[in-house]
């Protein structure tokens, strides 16, 4: 079996004596720094380019201010691209899938200059007691992507990989897209926790039950940082907010700040 694969076993065989069987990991930002660049370079001048080509808007200034705009409504570029064309605010004859941004993003942007596995999580993933899922608001084939970048691809079953293709017409934050994957891995919403670094997605994980985690970044004020959180307008981290239970600033802090999680049984105790 895979290493996956028996954590997940893991997981069921402790779910009679612990409440924690399940860590539900956000994947960009979150498993890595949004200051290293790469979200900058994904949401900056990729996402632009993309759509002046493919959506034939004039320039990348016009193409930045619609996807702000309803980025920050949806907090998908994929959800907010599909609604703005819905809405008519695509230029004439224009018509977007999210396939289209999938294909987009897998081909075009620079993965390995940015992106590095980080071999002291790796490890303690492999170590973990739990069911481990991602769940972006992503494409999947990008999705998969980011994760082999960090060498974290086999780490998640592929039925444990939950990217925006597979929650629409909802994403994050929108319950429906929670319940969804809630459902698909049989797990209810007060045996995981939720690890992100979106304020929006949080709140509602909270609500729905879960023990929440803000990754805040390594980097924050660094230049870098900054133009990152800038492509996610109206969703900057606040560690003081009610709906988070820890903060930690990259994931390798997770064991260190949540060492509970990987005892046996695995409970959420912060140090």
């Amino acid at each position: 079996r895979t290493a996956s694969m028996a954590a997940s076993g893991e997981a069921e065989a402790l779910e009679a004596t612990t409440g924690i069987t399940t860590i539900i990991f956000d994947i960009d930002d979150t498993l890595y720094d949004v200051g290293n660049g790469f979200t900058a370079h994904r949401n900056g001048a990729s996402i632009c380019q993309m759509m002046v080509t493919q959506l034939g808007f004039s320039d990348h200034a016009a193409a930045k201010e619609l996807r702000n705009e309803y980025f920050q409504k949806y907090h998908s570029t994929a959800k907010a691209l599909t609604m703005a064309e819905a809405d008519g605010r695509l230029p004439v004859g224009a018509r977007f899938n999210t396939e289209m941004l999938s294909e987009w993003w897998a081909t075009t942007l620079e993965f390995d200059s940015f992106l590095q596995p980080d071999a002291t999580f790796i490890a303690d993933l492999r170590a973990s007691p739990l069911k481990l899922v991602a769940f972006s608001n992503a494409p999947r084939k990008y999705a998969l992507k980011v994760l082999g970048a960090l060498g974290l691809r086999d780490i998640f079953a592929d039925d444990h990989i939950f990217a925006v293709d597979d929650v629409l017409p909802a994403c994050k934050p929108e319950r429906a897209a929670f319940d969804r994957v809630l459902e698909k891995i049989g797990a209810r919403a007060d045996q995981c926790v939720m690890v992100e670094d979106s304020m929006k997605n949080i709140r509602v994980a909270k609500a729905l039950g879960m023990r929440t985690v803000l990754v805040c970044g390594a980097s924050s004020g660094h230049s870098d940082a900054i133009a990152g959180e800038a492509t996610k307008p109206g969703d900057s981290p606040c560690p003081t907010d009610a709906a988070i239970d820890a903060v930690i600033r990259t994931c390798d802090e997770m064991r260190t700040r949540l060492p509970s999680l990987w005892e046996t049984p695995p409970h959420f105790q912060l140090t």
